[in-house]
């Protein structure tokens, strides 16, 4: 027996009133149906029926207001429309600032080409105030040495002369000069006296005392007419040694030179080494210049600075190798 959704009550076949959506059975009297009616909806789905029709009919609405080209409901184009708009202010001001840094990055160019050639003028004009700098420091320092030299022009510079400890130099000089042939008082010597470091021995022998290189001795006479005259009897006499002059330990070849700068030295130095290696015959100095010479018959060359030496001896270097 099949009873009423609504009262649960037993309805007989004559008082069912039946749903024809969920089948669902009810009486008649409770459901308010006549005997006449058919196609009979329960209030439930009725109201389900109603639903579907209003969610259909809004769609259908949606639909005919749905922009073809936008995509997009009538509200969110209009954002959309402004976007856009934003964006084409935006990239207007990107091609406004493009514009001015294409200005900016010609100008700057041209301000590094400017300074480029600034730079190059700069360097240019430094270049040859340079040279010419130095080249007045060279001439400068020339001048000071040749009046340097001048100063030493009645000096003389002696080497090898045995050293021994509370010696009188100026005594050793004149006796170096009588041996030589030369008579000197005391009044013709202004000052004699010994230069250079002292070698010390390392293990305090007094037999390596002795034996140690002796320092040079530079002597200023009162004339330089004397200061030549020994300068010639030295070079007769090439042969003198520290034995000729009574002294002891092994015999040594006594030096008598004129006196010369430091910058002299060392130039001469210099030019008596190249001298050696090219086997040139003669080097001397006199009155403080340096002259080379490869030998008898051959031109003298005056050597003044270390480009006199490279200009000398590179040209003759070339010439045997040629």
């Amino acid at each position: 027996m099949n009873k009423c959704k609504t009262c649960a009550k037993s309805v007989k076949p004559q008082d069912v009133a039946k749903c024809s959506s969920c089948s669902g059975i009810y009486h008649k009297k409770c459901v308010g149906a006549s005997a006449e009616m058919k196609d009979w909806s329960c209030s439930a789905c009725s109201d389900k029926n109603d639903r579907s029709q209003s969610d259909l009919s809004g769609l259908n609405s949606v639909n005919s207001t749905f922009h073809p080209s936008s995509q997009m409901y009538p509200g969110d184009f209009t954002d959309v429309v402004e976007m856009r708009r934003e964006m084409a202010l935006y990239m207007a001001e990107l091609r406004e600032y493009r514009q001015e840094m294409q200005e900016w990055r010609t100008e700057v160019l041209k301000r590094l080409e400017g300074l480029e050639r600034r730079v190059e003028v700069v360097e240019k004009t430094s270049s040859s105030k340079v040279a010419d700098l130095e080249q007045v420091v060279s001439q400068l320092k020339s001048e000071l040495n040749d009046r340097d030299q001048e100063a030493l022009l009645a000096d003389l510079d002696v080497g090898n002369l045995p050293e021994s400890t509370g010696e009188n130099t100026t005594h050793t000089v004149t006796v170096l000069a009588a041996k030589l042939g030369v008579q000197l008082s005391s009044t013709d010597i202004v000052f004699a006296e010994r230069v250079g470091a002292v070698e010390r021995s390392p293990t305090g022998d007094a037999t390596a005392a002795e034996e140690r290189r002796a320092r040079r001795i530079v002597v200023r006479l009162a004339r330089r007419d004397l200061r030549d005259e020994l300068l010639r009897a030295a070079r007769v006499r090439r042969t003198l040694s520290s034995a000729d002059l009574g002294a002891p330990g092994a015999p040594r070849r006594v030096y008598v030179n004129e006196r010369l700068t430091r910058a002299n030295r060392v130039l001469f130095h210099q030019a008596r080494e190249e001298c050696r290696r090219l086997q040139w015959r003669y080097s001397w100095t006199k009155r403080g210049r340096i002259y080379v010479r490869q030998g008898d018959g051959k031109p003298v060359f005056s050597i003044r600075c270390d480009a006199d030496l490279a200009r000398v001896f590179n040209c003759a270097n070339v010439s045997q190798t040629a």
